[in-house]
């Protein structure tokens, strides 16, 4: 019986050793440098935006954050890079509203399943555009066309599944009309084509279309969001319209490997909210067109990507939309 009550004691002993020293790491959490994995190359918005959370991280944390681009396989390389890294708060992956339609149309990650989210970042608004010259000139006229015309009023995209793909997919089931998409290898060369006239209209985020609607080469019809932008204030969403179509918006957030322990994300969406909500920072993500809109608890950024996954899949599903 003393032998029993000596083992007992050594395994309540070592226990508490070890539930001790958990809450010791995770209390002194960060105490090594970080590392962000932008899924996308160098150079483009959701890389500026990493970068700019990454220096105010540091300021915060007093710890190096390393900003890791991992372009390639349609954002796989940055999840296998992300997923592949211990769950402990050190890893975080950059995510994008793109990332869910290639999830929705090519199911080779789940996000939710392989990623905690910790919170949104900020939101940049889509405007519907059409050519300076356009014979359409509002949303009624555009559709009024197209109820007439099955088939030949066509649009733009950067590909088959990608995000304007599958939104004008569910905008065309959704009013019961016909469209005929061409893909583009990149935005930039859809909005020059739509400028030209050989489009007739394209969902487009702001940043891209600014500057052809900057130099009069394309009119916004409306904003595709359930809210007015703030840089175009005057410019009416499609809801407004009478346009009842789920909103496309691009979004970014972050994530870290699933298991990752609860107290270390939510000390993690802490620490990005207040990056973020630097008044310096919220202006220079204005100038990329984004909203700053970190979310009040993870749970709510998981919703998110759920429910944009979801209606994603179901247009990819409605319309025969599948990568390999």
């Amino acid at each position: 019986m003393q032998n029993f009550h000596r083992r007992h004691f050594l395994a309540v002993a070592i226990a508490a050793s070890l539930s001790s020293g958990l809450a010791l790491a995770q209390s002194s959490f960060p105490n090594k440098p970080l590392r962000i994995v932008v899924p996308l190359p160098a150079g483009g918005a959701a890389d500026a935006g990493a970068r700019l959370l990454a220096a105010g991280l540091q300021g915060q944390l007093k710890q190096t954050v390393i900003v890791d681009n991992k372009p390639g396989a349609s954002y796989q390389l940055g999840m296998q890079a992300t997923t592949s890294a211990p769950a402990d708060g050190y890893t975080l992956i950059a995510l994008n509203t793109g990332m869910a339609a290639a999830q929705a149309t090519m199911k080779r990650y789940d996000m939710l399943k392989s990623l905690t989210p910790v919170t949104l970042a900020g939101r940049t608004p889509c405007l519907l555009v059409v050519a300076a010259n356009s014979k359409f000139n509002s949303m009624a006229e555009l559709i009024a066309f197209a109820k007439a015309n099955p088939g030949k009023l066509n649009f733009g995209s950067v590909g088959i599944g990608s995000l304007e793909h599958l939104w004008v997919a569910t905008f065309a089931k959704t009013l019961g009309i016909e469209v005929t998409h061409i893909p583009f290898k990149g935005m930039p060369d859809a909005l020059t084509a739509l400028a030209q006239g050989e489009l007739h209209f394209i969902p487009a985020v702001y940043p891209a279309a600014a500057p052809f609607v900057q130099k009069g080469q394309l009119r916004s019809l409306g904003v595709i969001s359930d809210k007015r932008f703030a840089a175009l204030p005057d410019m009416p969403t499609l809801k407004e319209q009478g346009v009842n179509v789920v909103p496309m918006e691009f979004w970014s957030g972050y994530a870290v490997p699933a298991g990752t322990p609860a107290d270390v994300v939510e000390r993690l969406r802490k620490e990005i909210g207040v990056a973020l909500n630097e008044p310096a920072t919220r202006e220079k993500f204005a100038v990329l067109g984004t909203t700053v809109e970190p979310s009040d608890k993870p749970a709510d950024f998981a919703k998110l990507i759920a429910a944009d996954v979801n209606w994603m899949s179901a247009a990819a599903q409605a319309a025969n939309i599948k990568l390999e």
